[in-house]
């Protein structure tokens, strides 16, 4: 008997390519056709024994021309970065992006970290030779054609407009469209009615609309009845029954401004049923600019960043708050309606000034400088963006040092034990601890040092952890044995205590 040893052979299997896919409509009724995106790749992508599955990125309803609002968009770039996904597939690149500095700049920025976009139906590829040259053409002419749409719909739009025809037929508070005109909601028109009635008696707007939330009054969106939306019925004319045509545009920078005579305006009487007759309305806007008049500051200061810091969490703007020698800028909307509607977090003005030297590499901050380069300043939770006025953007990472205002864990660790809020103190010898804010005779959960919650959340999140807490954590809760990371978009890490 003869035998034959056969020796294994030395392979190693070549790992699998990561492949994503990005799709997008522009008019949210396409469901279909954002679903057939989805289902061809999917199929597309698993069918390839070569590739590993790594999701469809897809936004519905959103237009191609800025990046601002593809929430699915942002989350593709946030994993490329992330290092989760080597290829992405995309139908063409008007369904990437319109705009050419968007396209070119995400195409870079993705080529740099060695991932690259494959566009199929012009049968491109980012990381070829003549990729670039023509993904710059090619977009150059999707930019051009969706300026010529965009010409012709406006052009439209505003011949409609001089026919006494509305752009459509959204309702405000108060109406609701029958097919031929807008007719009054009894409940809601009562509401109108006290609004007016209140406001010409004297009440100021941020008492009514506190009133009327407080009588469980709510908007369109369901949510309470807020000063705004008291201002915004006050300077409606639409409740006398008359409709303002072009009230608004959208300018060359696709940015939408009131019309303050650049355009012609038109009124068009007999559409709505009148709540209010025109001379209240006329007296409460005379009212509103005698009170407007009143309450002007005497003494504006205009600061370097007023107006360009915005939130990353809700897209509002932030303002500086002042307490002694404390400089922050922190989120109206947090501010106004608290934590359930934003959870973003201030920033120190002196973090800002320094992320604004590093950015603009200059040791001196020069204000004049920064609103001719920087269009604006987005707030994130791990970061800070600045959107350059040539379009790109470049981003420097949020500091949390621990100090006051700035400690990540702030709002985030509770008990298990009794579900209360932990709070952060100093314990023996000045080290930092994380205890149950109920006394000891209630709760005695074990003290969790704060270098122990640091070492759990590097473990996890890497040694700049900081800003991913902030940005990617809900919840941290702790028990005697364990440390349990909750996380915003579902799913738990867990840490066995020491």
């Amino acid at each position: 008997m003869k035998i034959h040893k056969l020796k294994p052979q030395n392979t190693t299997l070549k790992p699998k390519l990561r492949v994503a896919a990005y799709a997008r409509v522009s008019v949210d009724t396409l469901h279909h056709s954002l679903a057939a995106q989805v289902s061809h790749y999917s199929t597309l992508i698993q069918k390839n024994p070569t590739w590993e599955y790594a999701g469809v990125y897809a936004d519905e309803g959103i237009t191609g021309t800025s990046t601002t609002h593809r929430t699915e968009f942002k989350r593709l770039i946030a994993d490329c970065d992330a290092g989760k996904i080597d290829l992405v597939l995309v139908k063409s690149i008007s369904r990437f992006a319109r705009d050419t500095v968007d396209c070119l700049h995400t195409v870079r920025q993705l080529k740099e970290k060695g991932i690259a976009v494959r566009f199929e139906r012009e049968n491109i590829d980012s990381t070829s030779e003549d990729g670039e040259l023509l993904l710059t053409l090619l977009a150059s002419f999707a930019q051009e054609e969706s300026r010529s749409i965009g010409d012709n719909i406006r052009w439209g739009v505003r011949r409609r407009f001089a026919e006494g025809i509305p752009n459509g037929h959204k309702a405000p508070y108060g109406y609701q469209w029958d097919g031929e005109m807008f007719r009054i909601i009894p409940a809601e028109g009562k509401i109108v009615k006290e609004i007016y009635r209140r406001y010409l008696a004297g009440e100021s707007a941020y008492a009514i609309a506190k009133s009327l939330a407080g009588r469980g009054i709510t908007g369109r969106q369901g949510r309470p009845i807020e000063q705004t939306t008291v201002k915004d019925i006050l300077s409606n004319i639409s409740y006398t029954g008359t409709m303002a045509l072009q009230k608004n545009y959208i300018n060359e920078g696709r940015v939408r401004k009131r019309n303050k005579g650049e355009l012609p305006m038109y009124l068009v009487d007999g559409v709505f049923e009148p709540l209010v007759s025109k001379a209240d309305f006329d007296k409460a806007q005379e009212m509103r600019k005698l009170r407007a008049e009143r309450a002007v500051n005497r003494n504006p200061v205009l600061l370097p960043f007023s107006g360009m810091v915005k939130c990353g969490c809700c897209g509002g703007g932030f303002s500086r708050r002042t307490a002694g020698k404390y400089r922050r800028w922190g989120c109206n909307t947090r501010e106004r309606k608290g934590r359930e509607s934003c959870d973003s977090r201030p920033i120190k003005e002196e973090e800002l000034v320094a992320a604004v030297r590093a950015v603009m590499e200059k040791n001196n901050f020069d204000a004049t400088e920064l609103r001719r380069k920087v269009s604006k300043i987005v707030i994130h939770a791990d970061c800070v963006e600045f959107h350059l006025t040539n379009g790109r953007i470049k981003k420097t990472a949020r500091i949390y040092n621990g100090q006051r205002g700035s400690n990540p864990f702030t709002n985030k660790v509770y008990c298990a034990s009794c579900g209360s809020k932990c709070e952060r103190d100093t314990w023996t010898k000045g080290n930092k601890v994380w205890a149950c804010s109920q006394p000891r005779t209630k709760c005695q959960l074990r003290r969790l040092p704060e270098s122990e919650l640091r070492d759990a959340a590097a473990s996890f999140f890497g040694d700049s952890c900081e800003g991913q807490i902030v940005q990617n954590v809900e919840r941290i809760t702790i028990s005697d044995d364990e440390v349990i990371f909750q996380l915003k978009e579902g799913g738990a890490y867990r840490w066995q205590r020491q």
